[in-house]
């Protein structure tokens, strides 16, 4: 070691100062090549859609599917942003975030929608078309009081702890207006002109 160290000295302090520093290489971000997932583009368009998710306190739910209407599809957006109504999907479109995330936000496009992916809803409230129009009304009715459930629902057995008693809610299924659904469940609940006058009221004023 002692030879090794006289052949090859280590420098001085004096001249490593008088060297110049070694400069970091950078890394320069390659273009996603065409038909690759571009994962920075998805967290970013994630995040800004699932703001508006996280915001979702809404009483009023809709329940749709990607596979509908493209004209149905944007009515509804437009009078959830409006409204303050959460949109609730099943499922990934085609079993993928990508597509899925794709064409929400071409749907929403600048507008502050709420939006939710949640498949055990559509069981808890008794969904089995879209879209299918949900006004809960556990919140809103007095403490006690029971409506008498929506057409075409029934009474659970059995199972019922998974699921929403049909006296905390309202459904109404169709390919109709927001304001037609709300006048609809109005007409057939009485006990239900709190919430859905100031969801009606919220949606023409606007």
């Amino acid at each position: 070691m002692a030879r090794a160290l006289k052949a090859r000295p280590f420098p001085s302090l004096e001249r490593l100062a008088a060297e110049p520093g070694a400069q970091i290489p950078r890394i320069q971000a390659a273009p996603a090549a065409p038909g690759s997932v571009d994962i920075a583009a998805l967290a970013r368009q994630g995040a800004a859609l699932n703001n508006a998710a996280a915001n979702a306190g809404s009483a009023l739910r809709i329940f749709i599917t990607l596979d509908m209407p493209r004209g149905s599809l944007q009515r509804l957006v437009d009078q959830a942003a409006r409204s303050g109504a959460t949109l609730v999907l099943r499922g990934l479109k085609a079993q993928s975030m990508r597509q899925t995330l794709a064409a929400v936000s071409a749907l929403i496009e600048t507008r502050t929608v709420a939006w939710v992916i949640d498949p055990e809803a559509f069981s808890r409230f008794h969904v089995t078309a879209a879209p299918t129009f949900v006004l809960t009304l556990a919140e809103a009715a007095a403490p006690g009081a029971a409506l008498a459930p929506s057409a075409g629902q029934t009474q659970c057995s059995g199972g019922c702890n998974a699921l929403t008693p049909p006296s905390s809610y309202l459904s109404v299924a169709g390919d109709v207006s927001l304001d037609y659904a709300l006048e609809t469940l109005l007409r057939r609940a009485p006990g239900a002109a709190i919430p859905a006058s100031a969801l009606l009221e919220r949606l023409h004023n606007s």
